[in-house]
C-alpha cells in the first residue's frame, strides 16, 4: 500500500509540475503571441470591444504598409544596432577588467564597492533625467547616438560587472598560480587563462546588455528628436494625436523583436550557462 501511494504521489507531483510548466510557458509567451496576432487583424477588429478575431479579419496589409513606408522604422533598427552594439562592447570592454579586479585582486573593499556598483540600478531613471539632459544638451549632444551609447552604457555597466565578478570568484585560483608560475602577470593570466574559460558568462553579459540598450525608451525619448530616434521611439509613433493605428504598430513591433529573438535563440546555451555559472558560482 505504501509503494502504491508513493507513487501516487510521485504522479501527482510530476502532473502538478506539468500544468505548472504549461501555465508558466502560456503566461509568458502569451504577450508575443497577442503581439503576432494583432499584426494581422484589421484596425476595426482591434479596436472593437471585445477585439473581433473572425478569420475575415485576417490581413497582412499592416505589414505591407509598415515595410512599404520602411524608412523610418528601418533607420530606427540601424540606429538601434548601431546604439546597442557600442554599448554591449563597450560595457564589456570595461566591465570584465572590472569585475576581475574586484573578484581577484586586492581592491580595498571590493565587496563594498561591487555592492555599490550595482546600487546605481537602484535610481529611478526619472531621478537623473534632467541633470542628465541638461549635461548632454549644454555639450551639444542631444541626438546623438553616441552620446545615447554612453547613456546605455551607464546603466549596463554595473549589471556587466556584477555578473562576470560572481563567475570569476568561482574560478579555481590554482589556475592563476600556475600561470603565475608559468611567469604570466595579471594581464596575461586575465588575457590568456582567464576570458577564454568566461565565454558563456561573457554571452550572457552580452546579450542582456544587447536587449537591454535595444529596448530602452525613456532615455531615447528625452535625448533624440530625429536623426537619432531608436526603434521604440519609431513603434510608438504610430500613436497618432487622434488616432492609434494598432495594426501597424503591432506590426512593426513584431519585426523589430525578430533581432532579439533570433539572438536568444542563437545563444541560448550561452545564456543559461552563463547565468548559471553566475549564480552556483558567485
Amino acid at each position: 500500500m505504501s509503494y502504491a501511494h508513493h507513487r501516487r504521489g510521485g504522479a501527482c507531483l510530476r502532473l502538478l509540475t506539468g500544468v505548472g510548466l504549461v501555465l508558466f510557458v502560456v503566461w509568458s509567451a502569451a504577450p508575443i503571441l497577442w503581439l503576432a496576432l494583432s499584426s494581422v487583424l484589421e484596425q476595426q477588429a482591434l479596436i472593437a470591444r471585445p477585439p473581433d478575431l473572425s478569420p475575415h479579419n485576417l490581413t497582412f496589409s499592416n505589414f505591407t504598409t509598415v515595410i512599404g513606408s520602411a524608412a523610418a522604422l528601418g533607420r530606427g533598427m540601424l540606429n538601434s544596432l548601431i546604439v546597442a552594439l557600442f554599448a554591449t562592447l563597450a560595457s564589456l570592454a570595461l566591465g570584465a577588467p572590472a569585475a576581475y579586479a574586484l573578484a581577484r585582486l586586492s581592491v580595498p573593499r571590493a565587496s563594498a564597492i561591487a555592492f555599490l556598483v550595482l546600487a546605481t540600478q537602484m535610481l529611478p531613471s526619472i531621478a537623473i533625467a534632467i541633470p542628465l539632459f541638461l549635461v548632454i544638451s549644454r555639450l551639444g549632444l542631444i541626438d546623438n547616438l553616441f552620446s545615447l551609447g554612453v547613456v546605455y552604457l551607464s546603466f549596463n555597466l554595473p549589471i556587466v560587472i556584477w555578473i562576470l565578478r560572481n563567475f570569476f570568484l568561482g574560478i579555481p585560483e590554482g589556475l592563476e598560480k600556475a600561470a603565475a608560475i608559468d611567469g604570466a602577470g595579471v594581464i596575461g593570466t586575465f588575457w590568456h587563462i582567464v576570458l577564454p574559460i568566461s565565454l558563456p558568462p561573457l554571452g550572457a553579459a552580452a546579450v542582456f546588455a544587447f536587449v537591454e540598450a535595444w529596448n530602452e525608451f525613456f532615455f531615447a525619448l528625452i535625448l533624440t528628436r530625429q536623426s537619432a530616434q531608436t526603434v521604440p521611439l519609431v513603434i510608438a509613433a504610430f500613436a497618432g494625436q487622434y488616432q492609434t493605428v494598432f495594426g501597424q504598430m503591432m506590426a512593426a513591433a513584431l519585426i523589430s523583436v525578430v533581432p532579439v529573438i533570433l539572438l536568444a535563440v542563437l545563444f541560448r546555451d550561452w545564456i543559461v550557462r552563463g547565468f548559471a555559472d553566475g549564480m552556483m558560482k558567485g
